[in-house]
């Protein structure tokens, strides 16, 4: 019997165990705390945990033996886009057809979102490796956790297709050919890129490498040098570099290598479109990602332009959103919440003290509409004192009934936990960069959609943070927030962190319940 019948045969052993046990808590009625019970839950655990990875290693395992009568057709050899309709199933876009047809050494596509790159990188590394002997494809992703999803898509359609039967092994790192292709998946790291070369032996062989959202690797640039060094012993026509990928700014390594391409276009392919490049993404789909994003990210993300590096957040949306100071008086029932940005020094040239409160309420208490905001008021302290603060917070309590708050976490937990005494619903917020692109996406989209009230009588120094903060793309496709150089933010951060606390933080305190007890449902 071979190893692989074992490990089957333990496999369906563990499973048909987990099976019969749980059958027997199902359909008998048992004392959950029985400590008897218990064990036998732990059991059917333990008999699960046991076939999984049994399961998980015989995947490692090397495949079957191909049907010797079986052979590539001619036709996929010839043809990667009919290799891709019959060996994977995948029919490509026009787009797709390009970047997989392309005889060039160096080829990129610079693409929105969903306008499906990654398939096509996918296709294309499959396709050397089956068609080309002792062939390597390098795929390297710009972090571990994009490698391991861009492997698993490749591992999928391998699994799920007619060239499963060439594979002698699949890992979670690597998918080995029986003619000794290697598809290699890597994170974005240089040292490990400058480790491989074609294989030769006497015998020709190739390396083809692709970046997947290269715009957002690191180090992007050191990449690219080591990734050309690692082509530098293949053949023309057997080593060739696929970039594909979302854009960033005008900064990106890769804008530079994309203009250089438009200006010689020597053995180099561009390819660069909009999302709607896909024809199953939709006008609506597009119009709802146009309202739900800013400017710059919409032209990167959706339209697949190149932009510049900084933008500012809300210009053209404030004065759409400003209303008289009197304007109609907040219902009754409007919710209001605290938020508040501290000072990191008492030097005036660096950070203020500002505290904003927020009203949130539905139209006609229809809880299914979209709630309204107004910004009650902003304050702004230079070098306050703890006590100063605490009388601030205070004042704007008594006056506006506040039950939530979001304070930032640098030098803010002595005011967060007086918010607390004064029986606030009080987050202690740490300004993390997804906490902030939470934050300051949820306020473009209020005044976009022009849900965010703001009375005239605010303080001038409010409208003109508002008017100058900045989204701002770096090179290597990261986002940050923030003032140009020599202004602030501060009541930018304490309107977004007061939005923040009353829309993402608990409504109440977390009630003090016991650990679950999870229960099986019988196997249909």
């Amino acid at each position: 019997m071979s190893n692989n019948s074992v490990l089957e045969n333990m496999s369906k052993t563990h499973e048909i165990l987990f099976d019969n046990i749980t059958d027997e808590l199902i359909n008998q009625k048992h004392d959950i705390s029985d400590p008897k019970v218990q064990s036998q839950y732990r059991l059917a655990f333990q008999c699960t945990n046991t076939y999984l990875s049994l399961q998980r290693f015989m995947l490692k395992q090397p495949a079957a033996a191909p049907d010797a009568k079986f052979e590539i057709p001619d036709s996929w050899s010839e043809d990667p886009v009919k290799f891709s309709s019959e060996a994977l199933n995948i029919d490509l876009y026009e787009h797709q057809k390009k970047f997989c047809l392309s005889q060039k050494r160096i080829n990129l596509m610079i693409a929105g979102r969903g306008a499906g790159k990654s398939i096509a990188a996918c296709v294309t590394a499959i396709f050397y490796a089956i068609i080309n002997a002792r062939h390597i494809a390098l795929v390297v992703s710009s972090g571990q956790r994009m490698s391991s999803d861009f492997g698993a898509r490749i591992i999928e359609l391998i699994r799920e297709s007619p060239v499963y039967q060439w594979v002698r092994s699949i890992s979670n790192e690597q998918v080995v050919f029986k003619n000794d292709s290697t598809i290699k998946l890597l994170p974005a790291n240089p040292d490990t890129i400058r480790g491989y070369h074609p294989k030769t032996n006497g015998q020709e062989s190739g390396i083809s490498i692709f970046l997947d959202e290269a715009c957002f690797m690191e180090h992007g640039d050191e990449i690219r040098k080591a990734v050309e060094y690692a082509m530098i012993t293949s053949a023309e026509k057997k080593g060739r570099l696929y970039i594909v990928s979302s854009p960033s700014t005008t900064g990106s390594w890769v804008y530079g290598y994309t203009a250089q391409a438009k200006e010689n276009g020597k053995n180099i392919a561009v390819i660069q479109c909009p999302s709607t490049a896909n024809p199953n993404i939709t006008a609506e789909e597009i119009e709802r990602l146009r309202q739900s994003k800013n400017e710059l990210e919409f032209r990167a993300e959706v339209m697949g332009e190149w932009v510049d590096g900084a933008y500012g957040m809300f210009n053209g949306l404030i004065e759409a959103n400003t209303i008289p100071p009197n304007q109609n008086k907040i219902p009754p029932q409007a919710v209001c919440s605290l938020g508040v940005d501290l000072a990191l020094s008492y030097d005036q040239t660096h950070d203020r003290n500002a505290l904003a409160v927020v009203a949130r309420w539905w139209p006609d208490d229809d809880i299914n509409s979209e709630p309204r905001f107004r910004l009650l008021d902003m304050r702004v302290l230079e070098r306050a004192s703890d006590n100063e603060l605490r009388k601030t917070v205070n004042d704007l309590v008594d006056k506006y009934g506040v039950e939530h708050a979001g304070v930032e976490n640098y030098q803010g937990k002595g005011l967060a936990e007086y918010c607390e005494s004064l029986k606030i619903n009080t987050q202690l917020i740490n300004p993390t960069a997804s906490a902030q692109r939470t934050a300051f996406h949820e306020l473009h989209r209020l005044l976009r959609q022009k849900l965010l009230e703001l009375p005239g009588n605010l303080p001038q120094t409010f409208f003109e943070e508002l008017q100058t903060f900045e989204y701002r793309r770096n090179p290597n496709g990261q986002i940050s927030f923030g003032h140009p150089a020599g202004q602030h933010d501060d009541t930018i951060y304490a309107l977004a962190w007061s939005i923040y606390a009353v829309q993402f933080g608990p409504a109440t305190e977390p009630a003090s319940t016991p650990p679950p007890i999870i229960m099986f449902s019988k196997k249909r």
